[in-house]
């Protein structure tokens, strides 16, 4: 060591030149790394794509579609179901529905639409009915004419007469569908009688999107498994709509994950700059004020210089900016720093005893640079251990820490005593010793007086520090934890608080999901054992106000029961394929159950995912999946406190078999 030590001292002290220049390329190398860099702020940070959930939500996507844009309708019912406003929302669904980046445009103008297609169809059916009622009616009276032997006249007049008896049957039902008028998106009266009952309340069918009388629902389905910034720009362009067709006396929010995300990106790339500001000049204030020697900010150009060289790598290594990897700038800067004072102020220190910057250079190297390298594996084996984590932001956050402290090492090493070199090899060194002895006195009486309070008070200072670690242990088990990713956001983003008012709206936290798979969801055993299990998990839990299933949908059709598979496959015939295709596969092995829930922490939310799968007991050969953005988000409670402590413990015992290994005698 000692040998490799002087090695490397020799060196810096014959190229400096060419550190100085291989540090220059090295800075331009890294810049197109910077500017690679992209920020993660989605589940992707949290949740590895390998992991069994991602896995499975990912095949619910691609059946189902991915986590729903809302749009949400505020003002009077009356102008946000004008004739002007449902013919722009009619346009809005005649557009996007064929948009391949949406599987579902569901709202209240699906339903008056399906309305209007329906009332024409009775309106068919009913004049079918009259039709063939007075042909019957006319065909009888002709005959009973006949009979008696009238006339082909006398014949044709009593047709005409039962037909005009049976036009008079039906008068009532022809003057109410007159009063109602033509089944339109213009007919205010007609769109009155789709929307409310015979009480003037919403019609039942419609309450899932008309919640109050102030606000109406647009619920669109992405498709699944989307890149971000697909996503992100299905929502811009229905913002877009709305923009160039605004509605009339009708405030129009779209509220979509993919918006939140790219809120929160936006704001932690200003936060970022912010920070990376505050951290600069808090570290300039320090060093003015208490490292008094000559190039006293040398040291934070060096980290600053690793800093970039790790964020360079970042980029090249697509290795995101989320929540945990960027505090890896203050840390760095923070720790880094600390090797290049390290070296500059034993580089002062061997000025004031030796006889040329030289010596000084290669004695200051030769000692410092086993002593700094042991401190830097010990901090790269504690931030390494952070790569047991099952979370993928908290993995990238302890491996970049530890290339960027290493790199903060070399710079130390070797860039800053070659500029050090360079900028005191032709001061004479009785100048220099001079200013640094001046430099470092009044630090060092300070520190000495320190050091002699320790020294006469061992063992009080010991059984002081033995009580704090033994009490801190103990008060950790107490301290709360918070994975909730809403309140680790910035609470100011109109993003969130629109999220947050749906949610006030709708009186929701959200839908809780399941996928089912069999090799038929469809079938009697299946929706039985489903439509029992759903039942107990609303009896049992409180916090769980509606469900949305097959089995729920079979058996409103039924009275709420399952029948045989053939009532089912007609069910399943006559139900309208908006509908359909939000509970079933194509294939009919896989099924979706949503939970609609209200608003609860996440924790509990993680709580009660498991109490709803250990309740399942599904049938052999039915496999039951927690999916959906609450279900992954719910999944890193484990993953983030469950193994705190453990990792403490992992990080600690693997330091402490560094330094047995290193510190044996």
């Amino acid at each position: 060591m000692k040998r490799l030590s002087e090695s490397i001292a020799r060196f810096i002290e014959r190229r400096p030149w060419w550190l100085v220049i291989f540090a220059i390329v090295l800075i331009a190398a890294a810049a197109p790394g910077i500017t690679m860099l992209k920020t993660e702020t989605g589940f992707n940070a949290l949740v590895s794509p390998n992991s069994e959930i991602s896995q499975g939500n990912s095949r619910y996507e691609e059946q189902f579609g991915g986590e729903p844009i809302t749009i949400l309708l505020e003002g009077k019912l009356d102008d946000i179901f004008s004739a002007e406003n449902l013919v722009i929302m009619s346009d809005f669904k005649q557009e996007f529905s064929y948009d391949e980046r949406c599987c579902a445009v569901i709202g209240p103008i699906t339903l008056l639409q399906m309305a209007i297609e329906e009332a024409n169809q009775a309106r068919q059916a009913f004049q079918e009915q009259i039709t063939l009622a007075q042909e019957a009616a006319a065909m009888e009276a002709r005959q009973a004419a006949a009979a008696m032997g009238l006339s082909a006249l006398q014949q044709e007049q009593a047709a005409q007469q039962a037909r005009a008896e049976v036009l008079q049957e039906f008068q009532p039902q022809i003057e109410q569908m007159q009063l109602i008028g033509e089944p339109s998106l213009d007919n205010p009266l007609f769109i009155s009688t789709v929307l409310y009952d015979s009480e003037g309340a919403i019609n039942q069918l419609m309450q899932p999107f008309i919640p109050d009388d102030e606000h109406a629902l647009i619920i669109i389905t992405p498709r699944g498994n989307m890149e971000d910034e697909e996503a992100l720009q299905a929502a811009k362009d229905i913002e877009d709509f709305f923009s160039v067709h605004p509605l009339v006396k009708v405030d129009t929010t779209i509220i979509a994950d993919t918006m939140l995300v790219d809120a929160i990106s936006n704001r932690m790339g200003k936060n970022f700059a912010i920070l990376l500001g505050l951290s600069i000049v808090v570290m300039i204030v320090i060093l003015l004020v208490m490292f008094r020697v000559r190039w006293r900010l040398l040291s934070l150009v060096m980290v600053g210089m690793a800093a970039l060289w790790t964020f360079g790598l970042m980029g090249y290594f697509s290795v995101p900016i989320t929540m945990a990897t960027m505090a890896v700038l203050p840390i760095l800067i923070g720790l880094g720093i600390d090797f290049s004072i390290q070296f500059h102020n034993r580089y002062q220190e061997e000025v004031t005893r030796s006889n040329s910057v030289s010596e000084a250079i290669i004695t200051s190297v030769s000692r410092m640079f086993p002593v700094v390298g042991i401190a830097l594996l010990a901090t790269i084996i504690s931030f390494i251990t952070l790569y047991i984590s099952k979370v993928p932001m908290i993995r990238d956050f302890g491996m970049t820490l530890a290339i960027g402290i290493f790199i903060s090492y070399l710079a130390g090493l070797f860039l800053l005593h070659s500029i050090i070199y360079l900028g005191d090899k032709r001061i004479p060194i009785d100048r220099l010793k001079k200013a640094s002895l001046k430099a470092s006195g009044r630090i060092e009486r300070v520190l000495s007086r320190i050091a002699r309070l320790a020294v006469n008070n061992t063992l009080p200072i010991f059984l002081v520090a033995l009580i704090f670690g033994i009490a801190g242990g103990v008060v950790d088990q107490w301290l709360p934890s918070n994975t909730d990713y809403e309140e680790l956001m910035p609470q100011d983003i109109a993003e969130l608080r629109e999220l947050r008012e749906l949610r006030n709206i709708l009186g929701s936290g959200g839908e809780i999901r399941f996928m089912i798979e069999a090799g038929d969801v469809s079938s009697p055993e299946v929706l039985g054992w489903l439509k029992e299990y759903q039942d107990k998990v609303l009896a049992l839990h409180p916090e769980i106000t509606s469900v949305n299933s097959l089995a729920a949908l079979v058996s409103e059709a039924t009275g709420g029961v399952i029948p045989d598979k053939q009532q089912i496959q007609e069910i399943l015939k006559n139900t309208p394929p908006l509908y359909l295709e939000q509970v079933l596969s194509s294939d009919h092995r896989m099924a979706s159950v949503s939970f609609s829930i209200k608003y609860i922490s996440l924790e509990e939310t993680h709580d009660l995912f498991q109490l709803i799968e250990n309740d399942a007991e599904a049938p052999v050969g039915v496999r039951i999946s927690p999916v959906g953005s609450l279900a992954l988000g719910a999944s890193t409670v484990d993953a983030v406190v469950g193994t705190r402590f453990l990792m403490n413990l992992i990080c600690l015992g693997a330091v402490l078999v560094v330094l047995s290994l290193i510190y044996r005698r």
